[in-house]
This record gives C-alpha cells, structure tokens and sequence, in this order.
C-alpha cells in the first residue's frame, strides 16, 4: 500500500490507516466483520472489470454491427462509474456504459462511425460519470441524461438499440462462460463461446486469519452485490463456505434495495447481534453504505467502514476520492486489517 499522505490519517500497522482522531469502532472492541466480495475477498479486475468493457464492445460490434478493435471503455475506466455512485451491481454499470458510447455515436450524426470515433467523441467518460455523479449517480440517471442530449428522432434511435436485458445477458455469458452459465443463471450461452472471465478471479482472504479471529470470538459476514449463485460458487471454491453461517451471508436476490441503500448492513446488524463492526468495502458505495447506516439507523450498533486497495477504483481515483472523504480505516487488503485486528485484540 503506498503511504497515506492526508493529515486526517495515521499509520496503526504495517499496510493499516485509521483516522488520526480516531476510528468509531477500535480494532481492540470489534467484534464482528463484514465483508464486500469483490475487489475485498477476490480481485477481479480480470474478470468483472475485464467483463464490463467485453460486454460493450460486443454488443457494438456485435449487437450494433459497429466496426472497430478500439475499446469503448477499458477494465480501469469502469471505476469512473464507481465513483460516480450507486453502481454497486456490474449489469447496471454495463448498461450505463452502452448508454454513454451509444449517446455518443448518434450524436455524431454518422451512423457508420467505429468504435475509435465513438470513444473519442465528446463528451469524455470522465465528464459524463462526473455529471451522472452530481445527478446522483446510478443507472436511471445515466440513461435519462444520454437520452437529453437527443433530439426526437436521436430518442426514437436510442430507445430502439439500446436493449438493457440483452446487455446483461452477453455480461452473464462472458463472465460465467458456457460452462457455468446454467448453474450460475439457468441460462444456455448464445452470445459467447470462450472460457469464463469468472476462472481469471484471484482469491485474497487468508482463510486462517479468519479461523483464529473465530475462536477468539469474531463473528463474520457478508455484504455483496454477487448473485447468490455466483457467491455460492465462490465460497464452495475457495471453502469459505464452511466458514460462514448462511443466515450471516446477504448478496442480491432481489430482496433487498442494493448499496448505497444500508437495509443490507441493518439486517445483519440485527442478525449478527455485535456490539461494534467493521464493514470492509472497495469502492464510494460501501462507505456511502456505512454512512447512511449511521444516520437512518442510529438505534443499531456502530459499525466503522475500512477501505481497501486491491478493488475497481484505479489508486488514482480512489486518492482523490478519500481526499473527500473521512473513512474510518484504510487498508492494504483485507489480510493486512483482519491481521491487525487479531494483534490488538490480542495485546500484540
């Protein structure tokens, strides 16, 4: 982890920050953890990431029949989607983006365009998330102001190429491959017939760290924007499972409103039962999460949020980022808190 500059911030550990006036929960009085999946307990920038910018290239090339091997968006720049909010589920951030570069190509007003004149057509994808971001981020407001750049005869266009459930449909495929694609999403691969971007996945979590916190008492818990079907393959894959208690795992059903939106945080709160948590996100919308918990939820237990470095915001614009912002503990990965944590309760 390179060195955290911010005055607001002091060294606890090797690869641990915390606010210099002090966390809200202390790594001595924790008693329950809370993990995001991806970017925390997998690296995924060979998959989602990787994912989300196959998936809009294929469908303009495709999809759209849209000529050209420059790519629409890259695996780093989705994180400018992150940043912008409320982009916790990755079908959404590929619809978002397939709104954006579609945007662009009709109001080129040349309907034979390529892929490189449409990415380097205004606006930039830094100034588009910028603007969603102020609008409030998310899926809803990026189509909305795509669609207001549009004249009525662009809108009629847009509304006719622009087809969100096949966007998600050629993203499930890419990233389960046709091996998986019925076990993760009941569905038979039509759109892609190569290896699964899901096998490209790097597990993080030291599984012993998270045993020996167990017997001293810690309870542990998940909070992901995964299908249960992808969390579950997961877990049985690196043996996670074993080690979690179901009732303590929430991912997306549908059940629940996603992040920012903390109903997820509040329901394992309740659940878990701790009397002080850490919640161990990558990206804005974990630490919005934490936020929002704290204020539409002050009758429940504090829980502190901990940002770690290994997720889909680029180091560049996670720094700017926490310039912002006032995270109650920065981390390496999550091996370099869980650590710490064990070495303070423990009077190391």
């Amino acid at each position: 982890m390179r060195k955290v500059r911010s005055a607001e911030y002091k060294p606890l550990t090797e690869g641990l920050y915390a606010l210099h006036d002090g966390p809200l929960v202390k790594p001595d009085s924790v008693d329950a953890i809370i993990f995001d999946v991806d970017g925390v307990l997998v690296e995924v920038s060979g998959s989602f990431r990787q994912v989300i910018s196959l998936t809009v290239q294929h469908y303009f090339n495709r999809v759209l029949n849209v000529p050209g091997e420059a790519r629409l968006l890259t695996a780093e720049e989705t994180g400018l989607f992150k940043l912008a909010g409320d982009f916790n589920n990755d079908w959404d951030l590929s619809k978002g983006a397939v709104a954006f570069c579609l945007m662009k190509q009709i109001c080129s007003g040349n309907g034979s365009s390529d892929t490189a004149a449409i990415r380097n057509a205004a606006p930039s994808l830094e100034e588009f998330t910028s603007l969603v971001g102020r609008l409030g981020g998310g899926l809803g407001n990026a189509v909305d102001y795509a669609r207001e750049q549009l004249d009525d005869t662009g809108r009629t266009r847009f509304d006719s190429e622009y087809r969100p459930e096949l966007i998600k449909r050629i993203f499930m495929e890419y990233y389960a491959g046709p091996g998986l694609s019925e076990e993760l999403y009941g569905i038979r691969a039509e759109h892609y017939d190569g290896p699964g971007l899901i096998e490209q996945e790097v597990f993080l979590l030291n599984l012993s760290l998270i045993e020996r916190l167990q017997k001293d008492g810690l309870k542990f818990g998940i909070l992901s924007g995964r299908t249960p079907g992808e969390a579950a393959y997961l877990f049985r894959k690196q043996g996670l499972d074993k080690l979690l208690e179901p009732e303590f795992i929430l991912t997306d059903d549908g059940g629940l409103p996603g992040k920012p939106n903390p109903a997820g945080l509040a329901l394992l709160a309740r659940r878990m039962e701790f009397a002080g948590a850490i919640y161990v996100g990558d990206v804005p919308d974990d630490w919005a999460t934490v936020l929002r918990y704290r204020s539409e939820h002050p009758e429940l237990p504090p829980v502190a949020g901990c940002m770690v470095s290994t997720g889909a915001v680029s180091h560049g614009i996670l720094d700017r980022y926490i310039e912002g912002e006032r995270v109650d503990y920065l981390a390496a990965d999550v091996n370099h808190l869980l650590s710490a944590v064990n070495d303070f309760r423990r009077g190391v």
